[in-house]
């Protein structure tokens, strides 16, 4: 029996709305699926980042020992975390010292660099292996070297003296200032460095020729990028006087004192710097002295009144 076409088209147009549905159906799966799958990746590419780091548990100040008891594990994401940031591995090696059969030998504590809050992310360099910093590092401060305007506190710089002839020589390199802070303020002149036994010596005898030779400046230039910037090499070359006291100090490495000699047995590089300097001497002989008294009775009265400052700041009556 023939079907009524009315019925066909029926037939038809619901069969049409049934593959039309599926057709939208599968294609509303398929972008489901795919953005299910995308959110997967990226959960999966997310984890994969996450990486264990140390962080501190409690507040260390400088020179304490970093133990095992102050550091809590935090996971963090890979693009957050410092490239030299502490892991198990890394702390591992610095706190443990294996043969060849990777048996342990000894453990080493580590230290401070500096002073450490409670949640800080630990990096290699804030701390240091027991014995690392050499016996002779001492922190000294100083308030007669002319200061960049926009230095901030932990920035590295050379110390430089500038002469009057135009010569420029780097006395110190690449070192790391802390500007002393009383009750919030920053000093406006004084600056803390870590400094060994040779450059303390060599800072000292560039300060007195400072004083000495009218018309020089010793100043801090600033490091752009001390994290890719290799440190300059020292141009100044203290006197005689200085170099053989170096060389009798038992404080003294060795190392350092080797680099100064060989300095100052270049005859042509000793001239190159000395001659200038011995001809501002030579220049200001008269007035020397007074220079030298004027500059360090300068340096005592800065120094009394950064240090009533800091009492003050304690709540003290002094």
């Amino acid at each position: 029996m023939a079907r009524n076409p009315m019925q066909k088209k029926a037939q038809i147009s619901f069969l049409t709305g049934i593959l039309i549905t599926l057709l939208i159906t599968g294609i509303i799966i398929a972008v489901l699926i795919l953005q299910l799958t995308k959110m997967t990746n990226q959960q999966n590419a997310e984890k994969a980042k996450l990486r264990n780091v140390y962080a501190l548990s409690k507040d260390i100040n400088s020179g304490d020992t970093v133990s095992e008891d102050a550091l809590t594990t935090m996971v963090i994401n890979a693009d957050a975390i410092p490239s030299n940031a502490i892991t198990g591995a890394t702390l591992s090696e610095m706190t443990a010292t294996f043969d060849n059969d990777g048996n342990l030998v000894k453990k080493v504590d580590v230290i401070a660099k500096i002073n450490l809050k409670k949640g800080t992310i630990l990096t290699s360099d804030m701390i240091a292996q027991v014995g690392e910093m050499a016996s002779d590092i001492r922190k000294v401060e100083y308030n007669m070297i002319v200061l960049p305007s926009q230095l901030e506190n932990n920035k590295y710089v050379d110390i430089r003296l500038t002469l009057p002839s135009g010569q420029d020589l780097i006395v110190l390199s690449h070192k790391k200032i802390e500007i002393a802070n009383i009750d919030g303020v920053d000093s406006l002149n004084t600056i803390w460095m870590n400094l060994s036994e040779d450059e303390i010596l060599t800072l000292s005898c560039a300060i007195v020729e400072s004083y000495k030779i009218e018309g020089s400046k010793l100043y801090a230039a600033e490091y752009i990028d001390p994290g890719l910037q290799t440190a300059a090499i020292p141009t100044y070359l203290p006197d005689d006087t200085t170099i053989n006291l170096i060389n009798r100090d038992p404080n003294c490495v060795e190392e350092a004192k080797q680099a100064i000699f060989k300095r100052n047995n270049d005859q042509n590089q000793k001239a190159a710097v000395r001659n200038p300097v011995n001809s501002g001497l030579n220049e200001n002989a008269d007035q020397a002295t007074d220079n030298v008294v004027s500059g360090i009775e300068k340096e005592i009265q800065k120094t009394q009144e950064e240090r009533q400052k800091y009492l003050e700041s304690l709540g003290g009556s002094y």
